[in-house]
């Protein structure tokens, strides 16, 4: 690694599993102090044996109360939020008559209030000191509808939507807001429960599209600024002009 997030704090919900985690063992071994954030406490915890700084913190983001005292928490310790990944998420595939108001509010709660109230806690320190970048993890499902997944599209669309509209506040403060997708098939927990056997002879170790989260995390308004980046075709990007 380059030290590229040399000095850089960093916050990655949903960093116990999968995307999440690779993202924050990426961004420590360039350099960042990562504060990993999930609500998978004995899973969180074993981050401590990675290289780097990672600050393991059980959050759970379906709680306002607990949200503002995790980052307050952070910014007292660090004095400042760099990076936000706002990465946790849920899904089911229920057809709409089949879905509860209960599982409706769950995972919205979490796929789309929890991000807004993280950003809305990062959000005055990004722009008093007129730095930062916000990264949040959509899907295709933010673009196109999938059968089965009216909650989860819900979620996405409105992550898209969230996020264009913040990069319109955020940009006079030279705060970059974009949204990625991972942009080919992974392998996490819920892909193993879910892909194909066609899918998992393609399947990617989600660290091979954590490069794309290191580029984003050193945006800012004058750069790659209110996009929809696609991490593995990013990562193709940086190979052919990076050693």
């Amino acid at each position: 690694m380059n030290g590229k997030l040399d000095g850089k704090i960093t916050i990655v919900t949903g960093a116990a599993r999968g995307l999440g985690r690779a993202v924050a063992r990426m961004f420590a071994l360039e350099g960042a102090v990562v504060y990993a954030l999930d609500v998978l406490t004995e899973e969180l915890e074993t981050l401590t044996a990675e290289p780097g700084d990672i600050r393991p913190r059980t959050l759970d983001l379906t709680s306002a109360a607990d949200i503002s005292q995790v980052f307050s928490l952070v910014e007292g310790e660090t004095g400042k939020i760099d990076v936000l990944v706002n990465n946790a998420g849920i899904i089911f595939y229920k057809p709409v008559e089949a879905v509860e108001v209960s599982d409706w509010d769950e995972l919205l709660a979490i796929n789309l209030r929890g991000p807004f109230l993280c950003i809305r806690a990062a959000a005055p320190g990004m722009k008093r000191r007129h730095s930062g970048s916000i990264i949040n993890v959509s899907s295709n499902a933010g673009i196109i509808g999938g059968l089965d997944e009216s909650t989860y599209c819900a979620s996405k669309f409105g992550i898209e939507g969230l996020s264009r509209a913040l990069s319109k506040e955020f940009t006079p403060y030279n705060v970059a807001v974009n949204t990625i997708t991972p942009g080919h098939p992974m392998r996490t927990p819920q892909s193993e429960a879910t892909y194909t056997p066609e899918l998992r002879k393609i399947w990617k170790d989600p660290l091979e599209l954590a490069p794309a989260f290191v580029h984003l995390a050193l945006q800012d308004a004058a750069g790659i600024n209110d996009q929809r980046i696609r991490a593995w075709d990013l990562v193709q990007e940086l190979s052919k002009t990076q050693p």
